[in-house]
């Protein structure tokens, strides 16, 4: 073998090297910027007027629809040439139940949802490798609109009072690829939405209006075993009206607290200080844990005239170790909402 097959078996296996190279295509695509590109959408205020509907079970078709406008710019790992385009939308939300025509996904204790995104026609989620039509995405310059419209049925899972919300709440995944089979590892665009879901039975705590409640000044030393009241503690009782219109008086209600849960306490809203939590209670002293159904008050309304009745409700208050550590030295705070439910 002289220097010259060697050097030209050289030239072929780089030839074939390139050659190889060539075809080396994944079809998948990527927001041309890197990151998924945020489509928030707000639907508005839904308004369901008829009380006989805020029932378990009760769906609302095309409920709500949004249209954000935006177009999602892409690059595509493919041929400089035209393919067919197929888009793949999931959803991050809890799966709640899938009634044969559409998937519902669990959005609070409150509301399932079904979704559809416009990809050439509005389509529920999720689906798959859905051809749209043919383009040439490989050198970043085209840019989509799926994902940037599309419409949401409601269920409702447990009857509410006043309003449920959208808070921005990440509903759908958008994927594309140029090949069947073939799944983009990363979206090209995240769907948001916001939005507000009104009923005709409403109740108003302290006439909308923030209840502060100062818990005085507690010793470091004095909190002892994680969970009890700090040493000679006596609890902050504190007072509000709760009035409501006729169509919610008719119905078992019941108030309950929201907010952040101690990770150490389940019983106790966190502070801002990692190592002391706020338990609420009613004026007998039974805990009322933070976001627990079955951790509720019941009410009892009176009525003021034709149209409202109300009630004065009297709460309890104290902060508890959570986590056998002494407390750093300072000033704490925490934030719960009350929740009038139906029973």
């Amino acid at each position: 073998m002289n220097r010259y097959s060697v050097i030209n078996r050289c030239l072929l296996a780089l030839l074939m090297l390139l050659a190889g190279r060539a075809w080396a295509y994944t079809y998948t695509c990527e927001p041309k910027s890197g990151t998924p590109t945020n489509l928030a959408g707000d639907f508005g205020t839904v308004t369901i007027s008829d009380p006989t509907q805020n029932t378990a079970g009760q769906t609302f078709d095309a409920a709500a629809s949004w249209n954000t406008g935006k177009k999602i710019p892409v690059r595509c790992d493919t041929p400089n040439s035209a393919s067919g385009r197929r888009f793949t939308a999931t959803s991050p939300l809890p799966v709640s139940s899938n009634d044969g025509t559409r998937t519902w996904y669990r959005v609070n204790e409150y509301l399932d949802t079904a979704i559809k995104i416009n990809a050439n026609g509005l389509r529920y989620i999720p689906f798959k490798n859905l051809y749209t039509a043919s383009g040439n995405d490989s050198n970043g310059g085209t840019q989509m609109s799926a994902g940037s419209s599309g419409v949401i049925d409601l269920k409702i899972v447990r009857p509410f009072v006043g309003t449920t919300s959208f808070d921005n709440i990440h509903v759908a995944d958008v994927f594309l690829s140029h090949k069947s089979g073939v799944y983009s590892p990363n979206p090209i665009a995240e769907v948001y939405l916001n939005g507000i879901i009104s009923v005709p039975q409403n109740c108003t705590v302290n006439a909308g209006t923030i209840i502060s409640v100062d818990l005085g000044t507690v010793y470091a030393s004095d909190f002892k075993a994680p969970g009890e009241k700090p040493a000679n503690y006596t609890p902050k009782s504190f007072s509000f009206p709760i009035q409501c219109n006729y169509g919610a008086s008719l119905a078992n209600l019941t108030l309950r607290v929201d907010g952040t849960a101690s990770a150490d306490n389940s019983n106790a809203l966190q502070s801002n200080n990692p190592d002391v939590g706020v338990i609420v209670t009613d004026d007998s002293g039974t805990i009322l844990a933070p976001n627990n159904l079955n951790s509720a008050l019941p009410l009892q309304l009176n009525q003021v005239d034709e149209d409202n009745y109300s009630t004065t409700v009297t709460l309890e208050a104290y902060p508890v170790n959570t986590t056998g550590k002494p407390p750093a030295e300072g000033t704490f705070t925490t934030l719960a909402l009350l929740r009038v439910d139906f029973a």
